[in-house]
């Protein structure tokens, strides 16, 4: 009885904490203020009720060695897409995609492909911010830059469900040992392309076709005075090292090592490109510059909230829930329904507590292949909602004519039908043994 009460108070505490991670965008209260306070306050109640201080700081050390790998990484991936955007790589691909003289409905394909590959190497929410400021220079239809903007959102979240380092789920999944870089890129490319494919050709029906792209070059020439010039040397560095968690992982060291190892080689380089050409962006593109320009906010939510979850999963209160849902013994079939409802959720809810509550709810020794349906339905499954991903809700931030009912009028359908057959494609390639 009294563990069900403490069930019931955390419970409470961890419910009340998300919703105002929910309503950010009404209270105007930052959510990683909320999310800190709330992993604190659960591991005081967690000291009060007496547990033991050796099995807390055993516990905490170990919540705190994955949540120093996720930010670790994180944060370095930031740093080098900072580097890329100041050395002006995306620039480039806006100007290259503007002179082409095509169709809205083939450049609509062609940003969307370009979103889904990027999200695989940069993270869903960096490569929706990029490809909205390149749609900015494109689209001079208000109607056919909302309906990319909209598909932006569910490309990069599809992209990103593929790729060990595309979404902070994957992230977290591949640094917890549930899958390797291969098995995540074989297991879940199918789909993932399926979950972008599908919406892309729904939405891409609603784009109007009779503007054409070279009526953006003039206003595109107005703005951008000189030809971008792109550092190739410092692009090439940063783009390398995006490889180096795929190469550390496979000899069996951390992610998190390779891409410091990138981030150290990078600075390195510009620091001596500075000392040495005294060119005005090599000396602003230091990277002590461009840490300053990362979001530290976003990386303080993920700490309050994996402190959260561990604390949940400290007091026992995860693995019962998971004996709960999923039963004592291991069921495909269950864990095949609990993760495709755990999708739908994630289209309402925050997507990295769901998978953190997951990593810790599941029992041991579940399949690779498993772990990467989890991905894939966390990761597109927000797509359904505006506000169900970083995407989304980084898209609205960007956009104001993106609002939530707009989106659930254009989007919603397509995104939904391309989560459907994105789980039953890995059904069908999981039950014919193709993994």
């Amino acid at each position: 009885m009294e563990g069900n009460i403490i069930y019931i108070i955390f419970g409470l505490l961890f419910v009340l904490g998300y919703v105002y991670i929910a309503i950010e965008h009404k209270t105007h209260i930052n959510k990683s203020g909320v999310a800190l306070v709330l992993g604190g306050v659960l591991w005081l109640i967690v000291a009060i009720l007496g547990h033991d201080k050796q099995e807390i700081s055993h516990a905490l050390a170990e919540n705190g060695g994955e949540i120093f790998s996720i930010v670790v990484f994180l944060l370095s991936a930031m740093t080098i897409v900072e580097i890329l955007v100041h050395f002006q790589l995306f620039d480039w691909i806006r100007e290259k995609l503007v002179k082409k003289e095509i169709s809205q409905i083939k450049l609509f394909w062609v940003l969307g492909a370009l979103t889904f590959i990027l999200s695989a190497f940069l993270d869903n929410l960096t490569t929706t911010l990029i490809m909205i400021q390149i749609g900015r220079k494109i689209y001079k239809d208000k109607d056919n830059f909302l309906i990319f903007v909209a598909n932006t959102v569910i490309a990069a979240n599809a992209g990103g469900a593929a790729s060990p380092i595309g979404d902070v789920t994957t992230i977290m999944l591949w640094l917890a040992n549930k899958f390797n870089a291969l098995q995540v890129i074989s297991i879940g490319i199918v789909p993932a392309i399926v979950a972008w494919v599908i919406p892309q050709y729904l939405m891409g029906r609603k784009i109007k076709k009779h503007e054409e792209v070279e009526k953006a070059n003039e206003s595109f020439d107005l703005v951008d005075e000189k030809k971008v010039e792109p550092y190739w040397s410092v692009i090439v560095i940063g783009m390398f090292s995006f490889i180096l968690p795929v190469i550390f992982n496979l000899i069996g060291l951390p992610p998190f090592l390779g891409l410091l190892l990138g981030v150290g080689i990078l600075w390195i380089f510009i620091d001596i490109k500075a000392r040495t050409s005294h060119n005005v962006d090599h000396t602003t593109g230091k990277i002590i510059n461009v840490i300053q320009k990362t979001d530290i906010s976003t990386l303080k939510f993920f700490i309050g909230i994996l402190l959260a979850v561990g604390a949940l999963s400290h007091i026992g209160l995860l693995k019962d829930l998971n004996t709960f849902i999923f039963g004592q013994d291991i069921n495909v079939t269950r864990l095949i329904i609990g993760n495709t409802v755990l999708g739908f959720t994630s289209s309402v809810l925050d997507n990295v507590p769901l998978v953190a509550a997951a990593i810790k709810m599941f029992a041991e020794g579940i399949a690779p292949a498993i772990w990467v349906l989890l991905a894939i339905t966390a990761g597109t499954g927000g797509s359904m909602l505006v506000v169900g991903s970083a995407a989304g809700v980084a898209a609205m931030g960007q956009v104001k004519e993106l609002n939530f009912s707009y989106y659930f009028k254009k989007a919603t359908i397509p995104a939904l039908l391309g989560y459907i057959f994105a789980v039953l494609t890995w059904v069908a390639m999981y039950f014919l043994g193709v993994f």
